[in-house]
């Protein structure tokens, strides 16, 4: 009899156990189950945002053969945007581009590197030699939109990223165009063929640099025709240095028409105008100085992969207000200059390009700004590639 007892005793040791058990895997499925969900929720959360980012790589090379240099001293060529050293294979950018887009909220953060920024950054402000748009905003209503940080100015149609233009280098103008600024932007679209803003900030570029006074851009597209657009710019505000008793109040009017009467063929052109306070020179000091500048080009697209652009350009300073005065036989203006370009592009993938173009400048006699000081007239092939994806 005791050892039946002892049997049922022992098995009843074993049903406990074995329910022990299964109650301990019962709730470490619970949890597991609790933990796959957890995880779960998070990775739903991480890919909700990231399908709102978008990411681009972009990197360009070039090489610029100059003609008749022989006695040039220095590496820089004069006005330039992008392309800058002569006779050396050279990175013109290398960026990073990371933007968001969502319903009510978007920005924009585009890092880079290469000689175009370096070149660009004046010494009081460094920070642009690596940092290309940096900024946030977000949707207030409908259309309208207010944003913060580092932005591109409008100003122009060319800019120093060559992926972005038909021709790899940047006209004389353009170099002298407002650069980029650091403040908010308000933007709306009334539709998809008109958009209106504008921007507040501190200006901070090579050709302006940066004085703390605030400037002020409004910009205006409206694209009346699939082929046509038209846009309208301008930068305005204070350019004397802070400590200055005489303002030097600037505006700065920006013009772009772009037509496309057939397909493959674009026609751009671009007229610049500038006033500014208390700058024209000597005799009278205290009168409006007055800048010309801009640019006719002519793009053609074929058999799918080639593309040929021809570009005239002039800038017209004879105040020297942008530019700076120059001194010859007497007389004293501001740079005068004209110019033409020519080039080829082959684009094997849509984002890959191959390009060589020629480049013809002549200032006005007495200059002397081309090969170490030494010439009014500069001549170069430049040849370029990049991707950008």
């Amino acid at each position: 009899m005791k050892k039946i007892f002892h049997v049922l005793y022992r098995g009843n040791k074993c049903v406990q156990l074995i329910a022990i058990l299964f109650i301990l895997s019962t709730q470490s499925l619970v949890a597991q189950n609790q933990a796959d969900t957890i995880t779960d929720q998070v990775k739903d959360q991480l890919f909700h945002r990231l399908k709102n980012f978008s990411f681009g790589f972009y990197i360009d090379t070039y090489y610029n053969y100059t003609l008749g240099n022989s006695v040039d001293t220095s590496n820089i060529i004069p006005f330039s945007s992008n392309c800058p050293v002569q006779d050396q294979i050279r990175m013109n950018h290398a960026a990073l581009e990371i933007y968001y887009n969502a319903d009510r909220l978007r920005g924009k953060l585009v890092l880079q590197y290469g000689d175009a920024p370096n070149l660009l950054a004046s010494p009081d402000a460094q920070f642009i030699k690596n940092l290309r748009q940096a900024n946030y905003g977000f949707r207030i209503f409908k259309q309208l939109w207010l944003d913060f940080g580092y932005f591109l100015n409008p100003v122009g149609y060319e800019s120093s990223w060559a992926v972005l233009n038909q021709l790899s280098t940047v006209t004389t103008g353009g170099y002298f165009e407002p650069g980029s600024l650091l403040g908010c932007k308000l933007t709306y679209s009334f539709n998809d063929k008109f958009t209106i803003g504008i921007m507040f900030g501190n200006p901070y570029s090579l050709a302006y640099g940066k004085n703390t006074h605030s400037a002020g851009v409004t910009f205006l597209n409206y694209k009346p025709l699939k082929n046509l657009s038209l846009t309208y710019n301008n930068f305005f505000g204070n350019q004397a240095l802070i400590d200055n008793d005489i303002d030097n109040n600037i505006l700065y009017n920006n013009l772009i028409v772009s037509y496309s009467p057939i397909k493959p063929l674009t026609i751009t052109g671009e007229l610049d105008f500038a006033g500014e306070t208390n700058s024209q020179l000597p005799p009278d000091t205290n009168k409006v100085a007055t800048m010309f500048s801009g640019f006719l080009q002519v793009n053609y697209k074929f058999l799918k992969h080639f593309a040929v652009t021809a570009r005239y350009e002039f800038f017209n300073d004879p105040d020297g207000f942008l530019s700076q005065p120059y001194y010859y036989d007497g007389k004293i203006r501001g740079l005068l200059m004209n110019g033409f370009t020519t080039g080829c592009e082959y684009k094997p993938l849509d984002f890959c390009y191959f390009r060589a173009e020629y480049r013809y400048l002549a200032a006005d006699q007495g200059n002397m700004v081309f090969y170490g000081c030494t010439s009014d007239f500069f001549q170069a092939i430049t040849f370029t590639t990049g991707v950008r994806f």
